[in-house]
């Protein structure tokens, strides 16, 4: 009797040894699995102000790449005005230089006077007195009443004087060179008793 409960006894102590040794080791695990949570809390939290910190970077270079993209913008629009303007003086010396050529080549021309005139007989008129700028030609186109019609022009340039005179009759026209300066164009008959009808258009080439 005494035999059996000394054997109780002892299958009562290794229980309870066994159970403490599964307690202790439960403990072990579960401080093993607090230590991995917390350490991977921990991580997630610096991965996570990482992220932030990354985010933060981020904005601060969109920021720069904006301020970077204005400022191009601003030197785009400043060369394409500067092209534009360089445009504008291309187009400009080049109208110039086809004027000067047109006034080289005497391809540019003015209509003077276009219009009726009646010339007492024997008399003349003037038709036209002004400056001109450019070396060229006058040319008087006439149809008048009278076979006795004439055109004439004066000018003055560097101290010499020039007086040309062509008679057109009823239907002509004479050219006259002139040089820059003033210029006057006169048409003139030289009837006895009768006034003259005529139309008359002057044309300077230049």
């Amino acid at each position: 009797m005494a035999e059996e409960t000394n054997q109780k006894k002892v299958g009562g102590r290794t229980v309870v040894v066994v159970l403490g040794l599964v307690c202790v080791i439960l403990a072990a695990g579960l401080v093993g699995v607090l230590a991995i949570y917390f350490s991977g809390g921990a991580s997630k939290s610096a991965e996570i102000d990482e992220l932030k910190a990354e985010n933060t970077n981020l904005k601060g270079n969109q920021t720069t790449l904006i301020q970077q993209l204005s400022t191009l913008q601003t030197s785009l629009n400043q060369a394409r005005d500067e092209i534009e303007s360089k445009n504008a003086e291309i187009a400009d010396f080049n109208e110039a230089y086809s004027s000067l050529l047109n006034l080289l080549y005497l391809n540019a021309s003015q209509t003077l006077l276009n219009q009726p005139v009646q010339i007492d007989a024997g008399a003349n008129t003037t038709v036209f007195n002004d400056y001109i700028q450019y070396a060229g030609y006058v040319t008087v186109q006439i149809a008048s009443s009278s076979n006795t019609t004439y055109a004439q022009v004066l000018y003055a340039y560097s101290g010499f004087y020039f007086d040309d005179l062509v008679v057109v009759g009823e239907s002509g026209a004479a050219a006259f060179a002139v040089l820059p300066g003033p210029i006057e164009v006169r048409i003139g008959n030289t009837e006895t008793a009768s006034s003259v009808n005529a139309t008359v258009v002057v044309t300077y080439v230049f």
